[in-house]
C-alpha cells in the first residue's frame, strides 16, 4: 500500500476496502488498492489501483502505518456504500469491532454521505450495526432476518444456567428462540463437539428454540431459513 501511494503521488489518501485494510476491518476483500482525491482530480487509475475523486474532500484523512487514509467511520460507510448489500451490516459490525469508531460516529459520517449513491441503505442499517458479532458469517445471517422482516435479534445473547453462562450468536430473548451460525463444526475436538451438544440439551430442556444455520442458508436458502424463524418466533411468514 505504501508503494502505491508513492505511484499516485502524495496528495492522495487510501479509501474503501484499502483503508479498511489499514483500519483492520475489510470483510469484502478484493486485489484493487483504491485512493481518493479532490473532485477535480485527474484520473491517474493504474493496474492495480483506482483512483476516485471524491466530493467530500480529504481534508479528515488519519495517518495508518504510514499512509493517510480516511477515517473508519468514513472509511466503513464508504465500503457499505459501494458493496454487496449481503456484506454491508458484517463491514459496520466489524468496523465497531475494531473500537477505531462508535455507532454515533457512524452515524454523523452517513449523514455527511447525505445525497450520495446508496446512503439511504446505509443509513438504515447502521442502527442494527453491532460490534459484539464474532464473524462476518454471523453478521450476514442477522442481516438476512432484518432484510427478511423479522424483528431485529440482539447480539450474543447470554443464558444462565446450572452455574454456567452461554452466548448464543444471535437471538430473541422474549420467544427463547437463537439462531446460530454453525461454519466450523467438522473441526470441533470431541471436547467441544460434547460441550456443545450438551448445551444444545439443556437450552431444549429449559425451553429455548435453537436453530442451525450454514452458509448455505445464508447465502442461497435464506427465504426458507427467514420462514422458519418467523415459524419460531410464532409470527406470519413476511413476504
Amino acid at each position: 500500500m505504501r508503494a502505491a501511494a508513492l505511484a499516485v503521488g502524495p496528495d492522495l489518501v487510501a479509501c474503501s476496502s484499502t483503508a479498511a485494510a489499514l483500519w483492520g476491518f475489510d470483510v469484502p476483500g478484493g486485489d484493487t488498492v483504491h485512493f481518493l482525491g479532490p473532485p477535480s482530480l485527474a484520473n491517474r487509475s493504474r493496474p492495480g489501483i483506482r483512483v476516485h475523486p471524491s466530493v467530500l474532500g480529504t481534508d479528515d484523512a488519519e495517518l495508518v502505518d504510514g499512509v493517510w487514509c480516511t477515517p473508519p467511520a468514513r472509511t466503513a460507510c464508504d465500503v457499505v456504500r459501494a458493496t454487496a448489500p449481503i456484506d454491508a451490516l458484517a463491514t459496520l459490525d466489524a468496523a465497531l469491532a475494531t473500537r477505531e469508531c462508535t455507532r454515533a460516529d457512524l452515524a454523523a459520517a452517513a449523514e455527511r454521505q447525505r445525497g450520495l449513491r446508496q446512503v439511504v441503505r446505509l443509513r438504515r442499517l447502521v442502527p442494527h450495526a453491532n460490534g459484539l458479532a464474532e464473524s462476518p458469517m454471523e453478521s450476514r445471517m442477522r442481516w438476512r432476518f432484518i432484510d427478511g422482516g423479522l424483528p431485529a435479534p440482539d447480539v450474543q445473547v447470554r443464558v444462565l444456567g446450572d452455574g454456567r453462562s452461554w452466548y448464543l450468536d444471535t437471538g430473541w430473548r422474549e420467544q427463547r428462540v437463537a439462531a446460530e451460525f454453525d461454519g466450523h463444526e467438522a473441526h470441533m475436538t470431541p471436547e467441544q463437539l460434547r460441550d456443545d451438544r450438551r448445551r444444545h440439551n439443556w437450552l431444549t430442556e429449559h425451553r429455548w428454540t435453537l436453530l442451525h444455520v450454514t452458509a448455505a442458508d445464508v447465502y442461497r436458502d435464506h427465504r426458507r431459513m427467514v420462514a422458519e424463524v418467523a415459524r419460531a418466533l410464532r409470527l406470519p411468514t413476511p413476504r
